[in-house]
């Protein structure tokens, strides 16, 4: 029966490596790894491994002996990486830390062993991947998710997600978008609570603007959020600066166009004022006048003090002018009069 057990997993282990890439490469869509294949797969590799013992062997059959064949993918993530850990004791620290909420940034080499199947270890980080995200070691969970072959994993879906998640927290604009676009139009089964969401972040990045104070307050709790992991390194020293040189920026931009507004209402108010003189000198001019407006002395008689008052006359007289007449006549009247105070004493008797 043994024998028959054994042969039964290898054949199911070489029909998942000749579908190992589960993106459907006429149609470019990732989907959730059938239950039957996960089962597969992750019993070949749990039996077969050189620390497995028949207690661990009869531990990950138990947890696959009554999974039902309708199971989500992330159920089914959930069960391959527990079995895993049933198999590998480096894998049961992992797991252990992450449920026990002490998972820390300095990955374990398992993570990083090349000798383990794709399956194995692209399912194994993406778990990691997403307990990295929740506790927001985003440049961690990013870094770890970049080692993932999507085509072999178990729950696409919540392996995008996540993915964005830290991108647009960590404000990468381009990247969280195409890992959005992946999600919403290339993955198949994609749960509601993840589409939701995600349609969010896409807006939200899509109307995100370089440079915008929207932006540096983003960047600044970044900031916060690094500090509170007691990270105050390079990293960090570097966003801050960012943060500076965006502010100062900022500042620069709004003096030059408060500076510009100031020109162009000094502008516009000389304009008005050269307008207003310009019209004055056109209201005193006789229509259809070309002329300087000079005319020809007459005789008047020699009588003194002609076109002169008292000054008390005076006084009234310019008071009257000044209530009465619009400024431009005044102006205009004013021009006038030394004008006339300007011409020859003598006159012609």
């Amino acid at each position: 029966m043994r024998i028959l057990l054994s042969l039964v997993l290898v054949w199911g282990f070489l029909a998942g490596t000749e579908t190992a890439s589960r993106s459907l490469a006429a149609e470019h869509l990732f989907a959730p790894m059938p239950v039957a294949q996960v089962r597969q797969q992750t019993l070949h590799w749990t039996t077969q491994h050189p620390n497995a013992t028949d207690t661990s062997r009869a531990a990950v059959e138990k947890l696959w002996s009554d999974q039902s064949e309708t199971a989500d993918a992330g159920t089914l993530h959930e069960l391959a990486v527990r079995s895993f850990a049933l198999a590998d004791p480096r894998i049961a620290e992992q797991i252990k830390q992450c449920h026990f909420g002490t998972l820390t940034v300095e990955q374990s080499p398992v993570l990083s062993d090349d000798s383990l199947p794709s399956f194995v270890s692209s399912n194994l980080r993406a778990y990691i991947a997403r307990f990295l995200t929740q506790a927001e070691f985003f440049d961690e969970a990013v870094a770890l998710s970049a080692t993932v072959d999507p085509g072999q994993l178990i729950d696409p879906a919540g392996y995008y997600f996540h993915r964005a998640v830290c991108e647009h927290r960590l404000l990468q604009k381009d990247a969280g978008l195409s890992s959005l676009k992946t999600l919403l139009h290339d993955t198949a089964d994609v749960p509601i609570r993840y589409s939701s969401v995600a349609e969010l972040m896409q807006t939200d990045l899509q109307k995100l603007k370089e440079k915008s104070l929207d932006e540096i307050q983003r960047m600044m709790a970044d900031v916060e959020r690094r500090l509170g992991h007691a990270r105050g390194g390079e990293k960090t020293q570097d966003v801050e600066n960012t943060i500076i040189k965006r502010l100062d920026d900022l500042i620069d931009e709004i003096e030059k166009k408060q500076q510009q507004q100031q020109q162009q209402q000094q502008q516009q108010q000389q304009s008005e004022q050269n307008g207003g003189q310009a019209r004055a000198a056109d209201d005193s001019r006789i229509k259809g006048a070309t002329a300087p407006g000079e005319v020809d002395q007459r005789n008047i008689g020699d009588r003194a003090g002609w076109g002169a008052l008292p000054p008390k006359q005076q006084t009234k007289a310019k008071n009257l002018i000044d209530r009465e007449l619009p400024p431009h006549y005044r102006n205009a009247i004013e021009q006038y009069l030394r004008k006339l105070a300007r011409r020859p004493a003598d006159r012609e008797k």
